[in-house]
């Protein structure tokens, strides 16, 4: 339950500090954000839902996300944001790492 509401958190800031067609960066110094991706959430190529699926997250797991910008307004789960995550997502249920991928914010 803390990793979800740390996701939610995160998805939350990253709504508030975004700016409409620019991708921002982690801060400098760090590796990025450490977050959590809700299971089913589509991993894929671009900020869109009508880009590529590079995977489907089957649990809860574990993303580090290296930058964000916003994209494709999507709604889901009780939750819109146009917010799209961009980084590494581990499924430890399947034993996968997706590099390189985005996620919708709201995950």
């Amino acid at each position: 339950m803390r990793f979800a509401a740390t996701g939610l958190a995160l998805g939350a800031a990253l709504f508030l500090l975004g700016t409409a067609g620019t991708a921002e960066a982690a801060p400098s110094g760090t590796n990025g954000h450490a977050a959590t991706a809700q299971a089913n959430s589509n991993l894929r190529d671009a900020p869109g839902t009508n880009s590529r699926i590079r995977g489907t997250t089957t649990g809860v797991t574990e993303a580090g996300i290296a930058c964000y910008t916003r994209g494709q307004r999507v709604t889901a789960g009780g939750c819109t944001t146009d917010v799209w995550c961009f980084g590494t997502v581990i499924d430890y249920d399947i034993g996968h790492i997706y590099s390189n991928v985005w996620m919708w914010g709201g995950t």
